[in-house]
Parts: structure tokens; sequence; C-alpha cells
């Protein structure tokens, strides 16, 4: 039974094989087709006719798509003649020191109510809508009273009126008062 089995299985590996693999002639006669196509005196060819390179006109113009170059004029900057050659692109600090001064100026009222927490609450919102830490909230009985900024001039507190006006918190008015403004210390030489 075992030589049976080898014999079977021979034979079906062989027609495997031999049906699996492409034949001599099935080949060579797709190549010997496509040799008589590339012949020059062949009159089956389904290709257009090949033009010569001496008969090829260009046709497209690539005029606009070139790069125009543009030469740009730079201005050189030049470093302070302190000394500080190293060190002229970064921004000069001010090294002098501040005071701050109590004198009379201007501040933009926004709110006045007799309730510390509505006050607080005003005093919060004016702070996250604006960005500004000049917030101050004054107790003149019997009212709490949220003023903003600290101007020397009219001018100022009106542009913050208008603009504190713009982001909702109105009726406000410029009031004045005794406002806080940083200044620069002249120092004392001695000599």
């Amino acid at each position: 039974m075992r030589k049976f089995a080898v014999i079977i299985f021979g034979l079906i590996s062989a027609l495997l094989i031999s049906s699996c693999g492409s034949s001599i002639d099935s080949t060579s006669s797709r190549y010997k087709h496509t040799e008589e196509e590339k012949k020059p005196g062949s009159e089956k060819s389904d290709s257009p006719p090949e033009k010569s390179n001496s008969a090829l006109i260009e046709d497209f113009d690539f005029t606009p798509y070139f790069t125009k170059i543009v030469e740009v004029k730079t201005q050189h900057f030049t470093p302070d003649s302190d000394g500080s050659e190293l060190w002229w692109s970064y921004p000069k600090v001010d090294n002098s020191q501040k005071v701050t001064v109590r004198q009379p100026g201007y501040r933009v009222q926004v709110l006045a109510t007799d309730d510390l927490g509505e006050a607080q609450q005003m005093r919060s919102d004016i702070y996250f809508k604006t960005n500004k830490n000049d917030i101050y909230i004054s107790f003149q009985a019997p009212l709490y009273k949220v003023k903003v900024g600290d101007y020397a001039t009219t001018s100022g507190a009106h542009n913050l009126a208008f603009k504190l006006n713009q982001l909702g918190f109105s009726p406000t008015q410029v009031v004045a008062d005794t406002v806080t403004i940083l200044q620069n210390a002249v120092p004392n030489k001695k000599r």
C-alpha cells in the first residue's frame, strides 16, 4: 500500500509541476511577435509613429512660471559706541530706582455700592477683563467705591473710562483723587 501511495504522490506532483510552468512555445511566440513589431518594415503596429528629435517643436511658453529675483537692499545696523558691542541687540534695562509718589490726580469710578461683596466682585471682573493691577476699593460712608487707574491728567482717565464703557462697565465717571505714580529716583551726587 505504501508503494501505491508513493506512486500516486509522485504522479500528482509531476502533474502539478508541469501544469504550473509555462510552455516554451507560448513564450517564444510572444517574444517573436514583439520582435516583428519592432522591425522597421513591419506593417502591424498599434503604437503611434515615433517622431525624430529634430522634428519636435516646443510650443509651451514657460516665461510666466520663471521665478523673478528681486534684489532687496538691507540696512546695516551698527551698535552703539559705548563699548558694549556684544549686547547691542538686547533691550537696555533701566537700572534707575523707582519711587512711588502720592500726588493729586484722576481715577475712573466704576461702582458705588453699600455691599462690600458686590464691590469685590466688580473689582475681580475688571481685573480679569482688563488685566490692570491698579483697581482700588475705597470706603466713604456709607458707600464702597470701586476706582480704576492712576492718572496725572484727565485725558488718560477719559481714555480708560471709554475703554471700560466699551467692555460693558457703565456708567463710569472720572473723579479727582490722590493717586500713586512711579517716578525715577534722582540720586544725590556727592562731590
